[in-house]
């Protein structure tokens, strides 16, 4: 495996795309021809205040390089890294858009097709993605680095306990105890910590679903008490409405956070953390195939391991 960190704004040392990448032999029926993958980027949450990269990026993307993927996890504008830098939306969006530049600058090198990019997000991560998800064809990224919105299509998206409603959020925040992590990433991520209705919705992707989104994969914890299930099934319901393809999962455990789901990731080990929502990667693995290789999985029995 290559691993590299690729910074991606000049005189930034904050903002760091991960790589994971598989080693390549040449396709023994074209020499000539590379093998080239399919690849997934990877936002971890965080709160907009920092990047939860181990449980939520680097095992996420070794899980998935396991599986046929060049891997890469993006560590995007935060709070507590930025410096001077200006954290507020749509600093993250920007720094994903340049991610996906980035691995299209170099997929040759790095053996990427460039048409079967996916993202997948957790939790803040997750509102990242669902922003890209919805927003890819707007001029805001387009205008930004002046190429096609066609270069930031992501083929299919994983959102992982997502913020997809923030007004929602905000109101059951305001239901339970005060948070004063929560209360400074969104400080972090709007620039005040009791945003107006016009900046949650601006932000949340479930109410800007359309016929541009692609299809979405969306895996929660029912007795997640920071993010509640409601989002993904706000999110569900306007997939639903509009038509575009999804699949759901919500486990009856895995609270908050629960990443790849590897109980060795909370160390010190606990069997107690093995919550059956561990299993969601292979259910993604195989939701992404029907993406990515059509053909395979049309004519393969594809088991879960």
């Amino acid at each position: 495996m290559i691993t590299k960190q690729i910074k991606l704004w000049e005189g930034r040392e904050d903002v760091v795309l991960h790589t994971f990448l598989r080693h390549c032999n040449p396709n023994p029926l074209f020499p000539s021809e590379p093998e080239m993958l399919p690849a997934v980027v990877i936002c971890p949450g965080g709160a907009y205040l920092f990047c939860a990269s181990e449980n939520e990026g680097d095992d996420v993307a070794m899980a998935f390089s396991a599986e046929g993927y060049q891997a890469f996890v993006l560590q995007y504008t935060v709070g507590s890294t930025c410096g001077e830098h200006d954290s507020r939306h749509p600093a993250q969006l920007l720094d994903l858009g340049k991610a996906l530049l980035t691995i299209r600058e170099h997929a040759e090198e790095w053996h990427v097709d460039t048409e079967r990019i996916a993202l997948i997000g957790f939790s803040a991560g997750a509102n990242v993605c669902g922003n890209m998800a919805t927003n890819w064809h707007t001029p805001l990224l387009s205008e930004h680095f002046g190429v096609p919105s066609e270069c930031f299509r992501p083929m299919a998206v994983v959102l992982g306990y997502p913020v997809a409603d923030f007004s929602y959020q905000m109101e059951y925040n305001a239901s339970m105890p005060p948070n004063p992590m929560l209360m400074m990433g969104d400080e972090s991520f709007f620039g005040t910590h009791k945003p107006t209705k016009e900046q949650c919705d601006a932000v949340s992707p479930c109410l800007h679903v359309s016929e541009h989104t692609p299809p979405i994969f969306l895996v929660h914890a029912a007795n997640d008490h920071m993010v509640p299930v409601q989002q993904s099934l706000k999110m569900a319901a306007a997939l639903a409405e509009q038509g575009i393809p999804f699949e759901m999962h919500i486990f009856e455990k895995g609270e908050h956070g629960f990443g790849a789901g590897n109980p060795y990731s909370v160390g010190p080990y606990r069997s107690d953390k093995r919550f059956s929502s561990h299993a969601w990667t292979k259910l993604a693995a195989n939701w992404l195939l029907h993406k990515a290789a059509p053909e395979t999985a049309a004519h393969e029995d594809f088991q879960l391991g």
